[in-house]
Parts: structure tokens; sequence; C-alpha cells
């Protein structure tokens, strides 16, 4: 059972990695020393790794299981065990279940966050063939609804509409709900803004380059296409990112850490693109202010306050 840190023993605070990335990003050196001044022990544990004693430490922080959209139902029977271990985990596991699949976009849509349109296509819901499905006009993008660094996401032009249509039908095919989104001409010009919220606080911002290229396809990854750099958030956009935050822990509860992508839609204002409570990256790199301030929100979980 894990419980609050006693005595002189200093608290230990494991940070679910996956086999890929098993040392995280380059954020890790930034927490690390930023928890390690703040008299807490911070190390990196592989999620699906069967020989790792979770029970021994005081806190789990899930933000770096960056292969569970390919093992869902292992990251499910993860956080059971966790629950049934009684260890503390953040963000909750009931928000780890809701954040993987970007249907909670609809909930949110719901709540009044301005988001980026969707045409949702579920496996079932109807007989398929590509060339009933209509899709939006101009250019688009597909991609599964449970997905993570551009997992089988692409990008069409019109002319391409076929071939998005193939795209689609493959996804619902194979039993995944499908997503096709206008594409935001503005994201060419501006890229994406990344708001990133720490214990419900805005913390920063960074900004994002366009990944998504024409005529390449669906790949497995756009990760490699990523560049990023520090940004500022304007007023409306930090309204928008607020907005999104705020209606996720009305649902769900508090929040620990989240990053909100904003991009600017068709009609010249910011829209929610995805709001990341599972497994975001910070970029602590462009604001090392950002570190110790999530020490000090994992002191508070720690009741170190």
């Amino acid at each position: 059972m894990s419980t609050a840190p006693r005595g002189d023993r200093r608290p230990l605070v494991l940070f679910a990695s996956s086999p890929q990335f098993p040392d995280l990003h380059d954020d890790w050196p930034l927490e690390r020393a930023a928890l390690d001044e703040a008299g807490i022990d911070a190390r990196t544990a592989v999620w699906s790794d069967p020989g790792v004693e979770w029970s021994a430490c005081d806190l789990v922080v899930a933000n770096g299981v960056w292969d569970n959209i390919h093992h869902a139902a292992a990251f499910f029977g993860w956080l059971d065990h966790l629950t049934a271990q009684r260890v503390r985990v953040v963000n909750s596991p009931a928000t780890l279940r809701w954040n993987i699949d970007k249907r909670y976009l609809r909930d949110l849509e719901r709540a009044g966050v301005p988001t980026v349109p969707t045409l949702w296509v579920e496996p079932g819901e109807r007989p398929l063939r590509p060339s009933d499905l209509t899709l939006p006009a101009g250019e688009i993008v597909v991609k599964p609804s449970i997905s993570g660094g551009g997992y089988r996401t692409a990008r069409y032009e019109p002319h391409e509409h076929d071939e998005a249509r193939a795209h689609v039908a493959a996804l619902v095919g194979s039993g995944r709900t499908a997503m096709v989104q206008p594409y935001q001409p503005a994201v060419d010009a501006e890229g994406e803004t990344g708001l990133v919220f720490l214990g419900g606080d805005f913390s920063h911002a960074f900004h994002k380059d366009p990944m998504i290229r024409r005529g390449v396809g669906p790949t497995d990854s756009l990760v490699a296409n990523q560049v990023t750099g520090p940004s500022t958030a304007t007023t409306t956009q930090l309204d928008v990112a607020r907005g999104a935050v705020a209606a996720a822990e009305g649902l769900l509860g508090p929040t620990t850490y989240a990053r909100v992508d904003i991009v600017e839609g068709a009609d010249g204002r910011p829209a929610l693109l995805e709001l990341e409570l599972l497994d975001p990256v910070l970029f602590f790199v462009h604001h090392p202010q950002g570190a110790p301030r999530f020490a000090d929100v994992l002191r508070e979980h720690l009741d170190l306050r």
C-alpha cells in the first residue's frame, strides 16, 4: 500500500515510461533535478515491466506511457492494478481512461469549448463503402480516435478524397473509430500553440511547427517532423485553454498536468485541437521554470506543503 511519506525517508515518485523511451523526454533531467531540490527521489520505470514494484513508491506520474495506444487493454489493466494496490497516480485513472480516446472532444464541445469540427465514423455504425462517405469540403485530416504522435494520421487535398475515404474505411474495418477534420490552413503559417497547466494553473506556452505533410499518406509516427520552441499565449488562447481544462475537471476532478493544443480556426479564432491529460510532453526544455513548478505541485500530492 502506498502512503504519505513519514519520518526522514525521502518520498519516491516513479515516472512511468515506455520501453521505447525508458528515460522519457529531454525534460527528464530538469524534472529530476527539480524534484531532488524539493526533497523527492524521482526515478523512471517502464509501465509494462512486470518486475516493477509500484506499491513501493509514494506517487506515480503517468505522462510518459507513450505506447499505451498500442496496448490499451494492458494499459487499463495496469491502471486497475495500481488502483487495487492503492497506489496514487496522476492524472487520476479515470482521467487517463477518458483521455486515451479522442472522442473526449465531444464532451468538451458539449461543454461549450470551441473545437476543430470533426466527423466521427464508428465501427459497426453502418456498412461502409468508401464511395458512401461524404467528407468535409477542402483539405482534410484523417486519423484514428485512439492515436498519438501522429499514428495513422494523414492529410488529404480535395483531389485525394478517394484516398481519404479508403483510409477511413481501413480504420473502421480494423475496429477503430475514424476522425475526419478540416485541415486548418492557418497551421501552415502559424503552427500550433501548446499551453501547459500544472495543478490546474497555467504555467507556460510553446510553439509547434506544422507536422502533417501533404502527399505522404498515413504513417506510424510524425514525431520526426516535430519542431518546437518557446511561445507566449494570447489572451484568447488562454481563455480557450482555461475553458477546456475547467470542463475536463468538471467531469473528472482536478488535474495535475495538462497540455492544451490550440490552432487558429477557419473563423480566425482559437480552437481546441487536443486536450492532453494522459501522456503529454510538457516542454520544460523551453521553459525551465516549469520544472520546479511541477515539483511543487507533486509535493502537494505528497502532503509535503
